[in-house]
């Protein structure tokens, strides 16, 4: 009898085979949006973390940083992203994170890492707060 868990086969639909992480740049006058999609596992944390250097290094006014359709998010995931806003920061540019789904928040939360990170539950809460930040600059 054969065991009700296997891997899928070729010849399965792509639908239920894994889809590649993404990642998604758009430039604003007021910010850089970096959309990010999928798993950021270990396979993924370095083509992130490169992209989101990049993106600072061009300068934008603002980084936002979007999870908000990332389903899962390793720890060598999390510490490219404490590094990128802690340059950011650095720099004199401010970020922001979009997290709204349990997925990411839950380990945020669990590290305290929500207490170092500008974490925003939505687009127009980001928005809003970086609005804010740049009045007072």
């Amino acid at each position: 009898m054969l065991d009700a868990t296997r891997a899928p086969s070729l010849r399965e639909p792509a639908s239920i085979l894994p889809r590649p992480p993404t990642l998604m740049v758009t430039a604003r006058h007021e910010h850089t949006t970096v959309a990010i999609a999928g798993e950021v596992d270990l396979a993924v944390t370095a083509r992130m973390q490169d992209r989101l250097h990049d993106e600072l290094r061009l300068r934008p006014e603002a980084l936002i940083i979007d999870l908000t359709h990332v389903t899962f998010c390793s720890s060598s995931g999390l510490s490219a992203l404490l590094e990128v806003v802690h340059d950011a920061h650095a720099r004199g540019l401010p970020c922001a994170v979009i997290a709204g789904q349990r997925a990411i928040l839950r380990p945020i939360q669990v590290l305290q890492l929500d207490r170092v990170l500008p974490i925003h539950a939505n687009r127009a809460d980001a928005e809003a707060w970086l609005s804010l930040v740049a009045r007072l600059r």
